[in-house]
């Protein structure tokens, strides 16, 4: 009942059109920041960290516009949860750069890793086939690409999400493998170049076994190495794919930035520093872009620090 009541309730306010979500957005930020007060305390101690050069009014906009864009995030996702390939394609949601980079890297590997981090809006990346690619045919397919995906703990929820995610590329799709399958996937498919699309700037799961330390807007921080450690396994092509919002802090651009042609002739750690590289970069061209809210800086223990 659960799972009919919240599917329903998605379908019925993804039907307005785009520009009313993101007037929406507007009101959701709003309530998240001034009724809610959603993570307060941890957005407003993540962005004092993270720009102690910039003054108390300019942290204090940064702040503002973080809750606007947090709406941007679940508006969007629930427009693109009802939307149409048709619809998707028509809204140029998303506008794709630099895709050569990607041609390129599958040419000289048997696979790509595309590590992103929670910038612009991710739940929309299941709409790959439909976005704006300019005048060249996108080299993503329904058979070539995957994204991976932690499970969330309530069942209910990880089944709605994944098929808000997924919903337009086919019932019986394999576009989404989770990341403690994403092993074995790669190395069943090792020679079929397929793009694996990775999150890569949490703090590592509890059950993580290894991670690595980097220094990460003014703070060390712990990071996950998994993406990395595969393509430098298996001598993957690795790169960055940067998500910047377009014009008015609308729509997206993305725009893909090679990391190694060959990840094995790189350590996990120059990976790494070079993937928190380009982060660094679009936070500080865009920081209201950044998910502030998760909690990315946790306390190390003195043998860490």
């Amino acid at each position: 009942m659960k799972r009919f009541l919240v599917k329903a309730l998605l379908r019925i306010f993804s039907w307005p059109p785009l520009c009313v979500h993101h007037f929406n957005a507007h009101i959701l930020g709003w309530l998240a920041r001034c009724v809610v007060r959603y993570r307060r305390k941890v957005v407003r101690d993540n962005i004092d960290h993270a720009f102690p050069e910039k003054s108390p009014k300019e942290r204090r906009r940064i702040f503002r516009d973080f809750y606007l864009h947090f709406g941007q995030i679940i508006t969007e996702a629930i427009w693109f949860g009802g939307s149409s390939a048709r619809r998707v394609k028509r809204s140029r949601i998303v506008t794709v750069k630099n895709q050569e980079v990607l041609r390129r890297l599958n040419s000289i590997a048997g696979g790509t890793m595309v590590v992103y981090a929670h910038l612009g809006n991710w739940e929309v990346l299941g709409g790959f086939p439909y976005f704006d690619y300019g005048e060249e045919p996108s080299c993503l397919t329904v058979r070539n690409t995957v994204n991976v995906y932690k499970k969330l703990t309530d069942p209910v929820w990880d089944e709605v999400m994944q098929e808000n995610r997924l919903h337009l590329l086919g019932k019986e799709n394999h576009n989404s493998v989770e990341a403690n399958s994403i092993l074995r996937h790669v190395l069943e498919h090792k020679n079929e170049h397929m793009y694996y699309f990775f999150s890569t700037d949490q703090w590592p799961y509890g059950s993580a076994k290894t991670y690595t330390l980097v220094d990460f807007m003014h703070r060390k921080t712990r990071s996950m190495t998994a993406a990395a450690a595969i393509a430098r396994k298996l001598g993957m092509g690795i790169c960055y794919l940067s998500i910047r919002r377009g014009p008015g802090g609308r729509k997206y651009i993305y725009d893909f930035k090679p990391i190694a042609d060959n990840a094995s002739t790189l350590t996990e750690q120059e990976i790494i520093d070079k993937y928190y590289k380009y982060i660094e970069e679009d936070i500080c061209a865009d920081p209201g872009n950044y998910l502030w809210s998760h909690r990315r800086w946790h306390k190390l223990p003195e043998n860490e620090q």
